[in-house]
């Protein structure tokens, strides 16, 4: 085969030199026996012939799993420390083996570190086990061309073509690599979310937002876990990365971008409970639909210099043997089968979520897996983690968290007013949280963990009071416009005189009464429960005349009375885990995007963005504002393109190297007690036993 080498741009390391050799190392061992999934391994476009879809999953290396190998394997280690030791025997040593220790005895003989084995493996050789594969073998002669550029983006969504335009614009050559055909590209998604554009304060008059209140209330909903550097990006530059998405849009074109949930009613609060309400989210529509967008977008930057190559989807990276350095990737066309390579200094990882992988959702959003008591997981965004599966066979971090996705992780009631914080009971009649704690995707994790599968919302005859002041966010009511609020008075007007029938034109069977004792009657409760909702709202209508909620602590304020009819009633089915709209989970990132490998160390060369990026949301979708998950993506793309194209980004992987060891002082804690046999005896200092307080701490 005669190989065709083009160039952008012969890509020169920081120090001025060439970067190592894109020859690509075969990996050692024998290779695992490969099946295919059940899925397919491709982004599935359902425009792509399974014969390709197939060839692309053989050669990522994917094994499928059944629910019952998955859990009989390795795989399920993520679950719990508990299920850790079941690695070993999924490890090249067999746990019946006897590894030899330095004492002269074997872990079967001691027992020593027995358990797991693993320390010092990569986290996809622990959490992979069993179904993340191994790298593909491909000849140096089995590639049809090589291409360089400055940057190789893997993905052209919402944050690998930010990427490209940004770094494009900026005078960077810049390849994306996409799996989709692009007469049939799409993109997921209506609304990006972000904060203070001009589009929002100037042309729509929503008042600025405080980019510090946002962090700190950001963090609250991640518990802290969320990528600090990547949260200020997002709260300090979203807005100007909004109004450069939609620069050159006619005046006609701006006007039909939606502001959700607005106008406001007069006297809107915007902080309730503590959380901010973020209106204002940006929902694509009319004549400019969010594919129609993104391609807009592509088109900028193809006009800034950036090339995009349709129908090949990223197969290997191109890597050094110990996995800290990435010089390129390998992809293959759907069409032709050739593989194609493509160098550069810098490698982005945009290729979207682990939805249509179920073994690899189940390890990474592990809160939903055990939510949904093992129920396979999956989402509807149709990207197989192929992506995160590439970084994670050389040596990558995925996010350390619970993991998470677009609402599977919460019980969220979803009444015919959607996600409205009125009062919620259990299975049992009793109330069981604060549900206006933040917005029902955060509120809502209670439930999820409550007994029984169903629940009972109960409000007064003034809905329109609770439904028009709400905190906006996912899954909570989008729009109080005029339409929708008659639409939902129509609801509200048929199930009046439904009686214990309910009415279901909103195709939810809503129940209405005129007093509460015939209203639980009609929703089916038995008496005990009947008694304790009954109780349930005494004790609300007392809190909040009290002006506290002892209970719970909910801000009275948003506790609108349940004193007169007519009363409505929603009973619900309770769903969590098992997936849902998109993961949110993937690549553990620096604030400058930058994957972690082993020593949480950044691996030179390797990027992530969008959902192959984790530092988002490491416990599941949080709703802070409708449309925050593209916003990110859009933001965040804006940014790296932007760091890419300016800054010495490979300096972050020597810098710090040199600097000096730290003091260690002898007073105070010692920390670990020495190890046994060391001086003093059997111990170590302490004698036998070694130092009771663990070398010197205080009892």
């Amino acid at each position: 085969m005669v190989r065709v080498r083009r160039s952008f741009h012969h890509p020169v390391g920081m120090d001025g030199t060439r970067p190592l050799s894109h020859r690509m190392p075969r990996p050692p061992g024998t290779a695992a026996t490969r099946r295919r999934s059940r899925k397919g391994m491709g982004m599935k476009n359902h425009h792509e012939s399974n014969s390709a879809a197939d060839e692309i999953s053989a050669l990522r290396g994917r094994i499928a799993l059944s629910r019952r190998h998955f859990l009989s394997g390795a795989g399920v280690l993520a679950m719990g420390a508990a299920s850790a030791g079941m690695i070993a025997g999924c490890s090249p040593q067999a746990q019946g083996e006897a590894k030899a220790t330095g004492n002269g005895g074997s872990m079967a003989e001691t027992g020593a570190a027995a358990a797991t084995g693993n320390q010092g493996k990569t986290m996809g050789e622990v959490l992979g086990a069993g179904w993340l594969g191994e790298e593909p073998t491909i000849a140096e002669d089995e590639i049809a061309s090589t291409t360089d550029a400055d940057i190789i983006v893997c993905g052209a969504g919402h944050a690998g073509t930010a990427v490209a335009r940004r770094a494009s614009e900026l005078g960077k050559k810049v390849i994306v690599v996409e799996m989709q055909p692009e007469d049939t590209f799409s993109a997921l998604g209506n609304d990006i979310g972000h904060l203070n554009s001009s589009w929002q304060l100037d042309r729509v008059g929503i008042p600025e937002y405080s980019v510090i209140d946002f962090m700190n209330e950001y963090q609250m909903y991640a518990a802290g876990r969320a990528q600090p550097t990547l949260v200020s990006q997002f709260a300090n530059r979203s807005g100007e990365a909004l109004d450069w998405f939609i620069d050159g849009y006619t005046e006609a074109e701006k006007d039909e971008l939606i502001p959700l949930n607005w106008p406001v009613v007069d006297g809107y609060n915007y902080k309730k409970n503590g959380f901010t309400s973020y209106v204002g989210t940006c929902q694509f529509g009319g004549s400019v639909g969010m594919t129609d967008a993104v391609k807009r977008s592509q088109d900028k930057a193809r006009e800034a210099g950036a090339e995009f190559v349709f129908g090949q989807a990223a197969v290997r990276l191109v890597h050094n043997d110990d996995g800290t350095e990435v010089t390129g990737v390998i992809a293959k066309d759907s069409n032709s089968g050739e593989y194609h390579q493509y160098n550069g200094g810098a490698v982005v990882l945009a290729c979207g979520d682990i939805g249509s992988n179920s073994a690899m959702y189940n390890a990474i959003c592990r809160e939903n897996y055990e939510l949904g008591e093992y129920a396979d997981c999956a989402a509807m965004s149709g990207r197989d983690g192929s992506g995160i599966a590439m970084a994670m066979r050389i040596g990558a971090k995925v996010e350390i968290a619970t993991g998470g996705d677009m609402g599977s992780h919460a019980f969220i009631p979803l009444s015919p007013m959607e996600g409205v914080e009125c009062l919620w009971l259990n299975k049992y009649g009793e109330r069981y949280c604060n549900e206006a704690f933040g917005g029902p995707l955060l509120s809502g994790c209670a439930g999820a963990r409550e007994p029984g599968d169903r629940a009972y919302l109960i409000w007064g005859g003034d809905w329109k009071e609770v439904f028009l002041n709400q905190l906006a966010g996912h899954l909570a009511p989008k729009e109080w416009d005029e339409e929708t609020i008659a639409n939902v008075q129509a609801t509200m007007e048929a199930a009046v005189g439904s009686g214990a029938e309910g009415d279901d034109t909103s195709g939810k069977f809503l129940y209405c009464a005129d007093t509460l004792e015939e209203l639980c009657d009609f929703m089916g409760m038995e008496e005990g429960v009947k008694a304790n909702a009954l109780a349930a709202v005494e004790k609300w209508n007392a809190a909040r005349k009290a002006g506290a909620d002892t209970e719970f602590g909910r801000d009275p304020e948003t506790m609108w009375p349940i004193e007169e009819g007519p009363f409505y009633g929603y009973p619900c089915g309770k769903r969590v885990g098992g997936g849902s709209l998109v993961a949110t989970s993937g690549l553990l990132v620096t604030g400058r995007q930058q994957v972690q490998g082993q020593g949480f160390e950044p691996i030179k060369g390797l990027f992530a963005c969008g959902n192959t990026s984790g530092g988002r949301f490491p416990m599941g979708y949080n709703g802070i504002m409708n449309g925050v998950s593209i916003g990110m993506c859009l933001c965040l793309g804006y940014t790296l393109g932007e760091f890419l194209a300016t800054e010495d980004y490979n300096r972050y992987c020597t810098l710090g190297a040199g600097n000096a060891d730290i003091k260690q002082s002898d007073k105070g804690m010692q920390g670990p007690p020495p190890s046994a046999g060391g001086e003093g005896g059997a111990g170590g200092p302490g004698g036998e036993g070694g130092a009771s307080n663990g070398g010197g701490a205080p009892a």
